[in-house]
């Protein structure tokens, strides 16, 4: 299954908790002081601002920990499949600031559920109708992958 799991090629061996707790910091320090320019431009011709990545971000923490809590407290439970692009257009323009807070107050709380969970809560699999069977684990190590993703677009976007 690790094959299967996106962005697992940016974790690699290192602990999800460990990136999920220091990534967000890593992007506060890279973008603190963008002015509006800056949150306006993007990392590559057709792709998200700086803005709407944030808001990307922020989008995934709320969805992806929804599914967590969900996993772990309703049986049966099956994740509905959902399109980011969708919601960013949805929200776009936005407001970068509210969209930076909103991502690390969400990280900042579900770091304490995730930090708690057992090693059989974090095993514990629910059937996603795009990706099979995932666990907790799986959905820890994409969110602390996909942070890494966009990690790399922003540090673009602030050389640019």
């Amino acid at each position: 299954m690790t094959e299967s799991i996106p962005y697992t090629e940016l974790v690699g061996t290192a602990d999800p908790l460990a990136l999920l707790a220091s990534t967000p910091q890593r992007i506060l320090q890279l973008v603190r002081g963008w002015d509006q320019a800056r949150w306006s431009r993007s990392y590559a011709e057709g792709k998200w601002s700086g803005a709407q990545l944030i808001l990307h971000l922020a989008h995934d923490e709320l969805a992806w920990s929804t599914r967590i809590r969900l996993a772990l407290t309703v049986p049966g439970y099956v994740p509905q499949p959902f399109d980011g692009a969708d919601w960013v257009a949805l929200e776009s323009p936005t407001d970068s600031a509210a969209a930076l807070e909103a991502f690390l107050a969400l990280r900042q709380l579900n770091l304490v559920l995730y930090r708690r969970l057992t090693p059989e809560q974090r095993n514990r699999t629910i059937p996603h109708p795009e990706f099979g069977a995932i666990s907790i684990d799986w959905i820890l190590r994409v969110l602390a992958g996909h942070d890494l993703h966009h990690l790399k677009h922003l540090q673009v976007i602030s050389i640019r």
